[in-house]
């Protein structure tokens, strides 16, 4: 994702700089044998919402019931859950209006075809019981803040010990059931990651499947996430199993499975199995607070300086907000905050310029005289540069050593979750375009919204260009020609690649550049 960034992003204000330098609780357990009604009464009626289908197949044989959906409210959550198997079919988080992308959370699929019965046990818990000639499987479900306790309690009904070969899914990644609130650049920020002898290992760009992800992992793996643009799901199983499965459903659904592993259970025996489950928005502090390193799942970038210079803005931003409760305001300060302290470097690498510029006569009359012998002129170009203390490379530098706090601060204002549903002035969500108004018609590759920010941003470019070019009169012709093409070109091609960027992204940048217009205004004026 970082090289499409700085392609993106990095790339394009680079070339823009290199011109512009140059020529500008508890124990829940149920009683295993407490009656199983299958009947739908045995739900709560506030909490069933039922769907016909036909008798459930196990391998093409009905099995005798029919397959019920029903919703249910614990903590934070509402769980949709199917009766067989007793399933986590979908996680929908209240507070934040997020479904997420993820279902069939830490299942046992042994227990697929059998059905499972309802029982609450608390505003936070519940139970999902099935029971057979085997076996009674009671599987609790409790919330703790955003983390979600699975508690698997397996007896053996037999009369002497049986063998159950155990097979987990940590969950199947479903991105058929995202909106159209998903911008199509958030695709790139999906990825799956597994912990592997307490190290993160991450698998980027999940948009798309197909065949080649048919896939056996033998590594053992203390837990498994997967994380979009700003919400994360991870599942920490009870004791870190060994390998996985991926395997191709449809270009939007991957299934996730563990290898079988035997368990024998003596008769009248209980078997626990248990997972933590953490279900909840990208916030380190959040993260933090559940433990068990879950923090070490958010990275900014899988570089680490970079990673470290993004977190660092991530916590400025935080901190601020502590003060000034309006995201689109602390957006603000932190521009003025990274320009001044970026400028001077910036000064330094505009003064460049002007010596440059202040060359371009004796330079011109270099080329003219040595135009037969480059030899000579680079000579001559080397002792006009010493003669005048000119670097031509130090109005670059400063701008190249600004990259990385460019590219730190891209990636937190792209996904932080801080934005998300935060208005500020005619913007109605500071995480996505600000669209002004609605055109009649549709714009190729633009859309159908007028988006003001990056227009704004294109003109300022522009005036910013405008002051270069009348620093620039007198200068090699030649150079003044390409940096008036440059000059349209450049703003028009970013406005355009930000054109659908998240508004406070492009908020960001508005006002960073007239701040930067202002100051070379300032400086072309004084010298």
């Amino acid at each position: 994702m970082e090289k499409r960034l700085f392609l993106a992003v990095g790339l394009s204000l680079l070339v823009v700089v290199v011109f512009q330098s140059f020529f500008a609780p508890k124990n829940l357990a149920v009683s295993p044998t407490q009656t199983i009604n299958q009947d739908k009464a045995a739900m709560p009626a506030d909490s069933i919402e039922t769907q016909a289908s036909q008798p459930l197949k196990v391998e093409g044989q009905a099995i005798g019931f029919k397959e019920q959906m029903f919703s249910v409210k614990a903590g934070k959550f509402n769980f949709d859950i199917s009766n067989n198997g007793g399933s986590i079919k979908k996680i929908h988080l209240i507070d934040y209006k997020y479904d997420f992308p993820v279902k069939a959370i830490a299942d046992v699929t042994n227990f697929y075809g059998k059905p499972f019965v309802y029982n609450k046990l608390s505003n936070n818990s519940f139970t999902l019981t099935s029971i057979d000639s085997n076996w009674s499987i009671q599987k609790t479900i409790s919330v703790e803040k955003y983390k979600i306790n699975i508690q698997y309690e397996i007896t053996n009904l037999n009369s002497s010990a049986k063998e159950l070969n155990i097979n987990i899914k940590p969950f199947d990644i479903d991105l058929s059931r995202l909106d159209d609130t998903v911008l199509n650049s958030d695709w790139t920020l999906f990825e799956y990651a597994t912990k592997i002898n307490n190290k993160i290992e991450r698998k980027e760009q999940v948009s798309k499947f197909s065949e080649k992800w048919n896939k056996v992992e033998s590594k053992t793996f203390q837990l498994i996430a997967f994380r979009d643009r700003y919400f994360v799901t991870i599942v920490e199983p009870k004791a870190p199993l060994t390998g996985y499965t991926t395997t191709f459903v449809n270009l939007k659904e991957l299934d996730f499975n563990v290898p079988r592993f035997p368990v024998l259970i003596d008769s009248s025996k209980i078997f626990e199995y248990s997972f933590t489950v953490f279900c909840g928005p990208q916030k380190l502090d959040i993260l933090k607070e559940a433990k068990d390193g879950y923090e070490n799942v958010l990275v900014f970038s899988s570089w680490g300086w970079l990673d470290f210079i993004a977190k660092g803005i991530y916590w400025m931003l935080g901190a601020i907000h502590k003060i000034l409760p309006i995201w689109g305001l602390c957006i603000i300060l932190v521009s003025l905050i990274v320009y001044g302290a970026m400028y001077p470097l910036t000064l330094k690498s505009m003064m460049s310029m002007k010596k440059m510029q202040a060359l371009q006569p004796k330079m011109a009359q270099l080329k003219e005289k040595y135009k037969d012998s480059p030899e000579k002129l680079n000579k001559e170009v080397v002792e006009l540069y010493k003669v005048n203390n000119v670097n031509p490379v130090s109005g670059c530098l400063p701008m190249l050593l600004q990259m990385p706090i460019f590219v730190g601060l891209y990636q937190v204002l792209w996904r932080s979750v801080y934005f998300r549903d935060e208005s500020f002035l005619w913007i109605k969500d500071l995480s996505m375009p600000d669209r002004l108004f609605k055109l009649p018609f549709n714009l190729p590759f633009l859309g159908e919204y007028f988006n003001i920010l990056p227009i704004m941003m294109i003109f300022i470019m522009l005036a910013q260009q405008t002051i270069t070019l009348k620093s620039m009169a007198g200068g090699d012709p030649d150079q003044v020609k390409q940096q008036k093409i440059m000059a349209v070109f450049f703003p028009i091609f970013l406005g355009f690649i930000f054109y659908n960027f998240a508004s406070g992204l492009n908020l960001y940048f508005v006002v960073f550049y007239s701040l930067s217009a202002l100051s070379q205004w300032h400086i072309a004026k004084k010298t």
